[in-house]
């Protein structure tokens, strides 16, 4: 074995014991510059592919030798390193997209029945909003009006808004009904603690705080008030449903499994009464090897996640946002806007 070759592997293979014991190391070769620190988290991947290419080699040249062709040596060496790099290029290119072809034909399946209509939808009078647990509601408390809820309401789009939370096991929980009613004074309404931003919306407009919760505690205040009842999903004339479909395992939650279900889906879904589907989009996001196979470390100064694995890229299909936030403008138009403030909102 070439002394260059031997130092070559013998650095290799001290890189991937350190990163392999201590994937943080990657990181600190990243803040020593990015070569160091790409050469760390490849260095595992490295090393095999270093001494399967050697062990390839030598078995082809031994063939060759016993074969007797009768060639130069210089070109029996070269034929030997070609054919050695050519299957190992090969494996590491054939092995991921191999493994990654029954993801791909998950994310084609959750898709299949996705219904896109042009245009916008115009909704009726009752409509029934469910949403994830997580978002829909607090501890104890029945389900929020959460941020679509307050905009079909207080944008005159609905007469009522039936707000129901979709539990862990994927039922439907008991449900909110919630109405507008003129008084001249409002008890005070809850909000959830954490409102989902949509995208392009201004916090402050014409010198004060424009956020949508903002101008909905405005209406409130000048006597638009927000009323929660007992509702009944039953008597919804159109239902927005936003769901988890699927819940795929983190990367990090086996780092070295070839063959790990990283697929995820949630769905949005516009239904009427009957079960008819107006609109329907599934977001899928994945974590497929990457091609060609190799390794990386992966460490943060912010995160508790601290792994060396197989490297896995991030794809994402047909994105919708939180709870659908990045295509309900498009979908319902003017009906999705900000409310207007007590002083544009005109008589109600």
């Amino acid at each position: 074995m070439d002394k260059r070759f031997l130092g070559c592997l013998g650095c290799t293979g001290v890189a991937a014991i350190v990163v392999l014991l201590f994937p943080a190391a990657a990181l600190f070769g990243f803040l020593m510059g990015i070569l160091p620190g790409i050469f760390l988290g490849l260095a595992p991947s490295l090393f095999v592919y270093l001494v399967a290419w050697w062990g390839l080699r030598w078995v082809a040249l031994k063939f060759e030798s016993l074969a007797g062709f009768d060639l130069n040596a210089r070109i029996i060496r070269w034929t030997a390193n070609l054919l050695a790099f050519a299957i190992i290029a090969a494996f590491a290119v054939v092995t991921p997209l191999a493994i990654n072809a029954p993801l791909q034909q998950q994310i084609a399946e959750l898709q299949a029945t996705d219904v896109q209509l042009p245009g916008t939808i115009k909704l009726p009078a009752i409509v029934a909003v469910e949403l994830p647990k997580s978002y829909a509601g607090g501890k104890g408390k029945p389900p929020y009006c959460e941020g679509l809820c307050l905009r079909l309401l207080f944008n005159g789009v609905v007469s009522r808004v039936i707000a129901a939370e979709i539990g862990h096991d994927g039922n439907i929980e008991p449900a909110s009904s919630y109405r507008i009613e003129r008084r001249d004074q409002c008890p005070q309404p809850d909000f959830t603690a954490l409102p989902i931003v949509w995208p392009g919306e201004r916090w402050v407009e014409k010198g004060r705080p424009a956020g949508m919760e903002n101008r909905v505690r405005a209406r409130i205040l000048a006597g638009e008030c927000l009323v929660r009842e007992v509702g009944r999903i039953e008597d919804a004339e159109a239902v927005i449903s936003f769901r988890e479909l699927k819940k795929g395992l983190a990367r990090f939650l086996g780092p070295w499994t070839l063959r790990l279900d990283t697929v995820s889906a949630k769905r949005l879904e516009i239904i009427e009464p009957g079960g008819r589907v107006l609109y329907r989009r599934t977001e899928v996001t994945a974590e497929p090897l990457i091609v060609p196979l190799m390794t990386t470390a992966q460490a943060g100064l912010l995160t508790t996640v601290t792994y060396a694995g197989w490297a896995r890229a991030t794809t994402e299909t047909s994105p919708l946002g939180p709870n659908g936030r990045d295509v309900l403008p498009g979908l319902l138009g003017k009906a999705a806007r900000p409310p207007d403030f007590p002083d544009a909102a005109g008589p109600q």
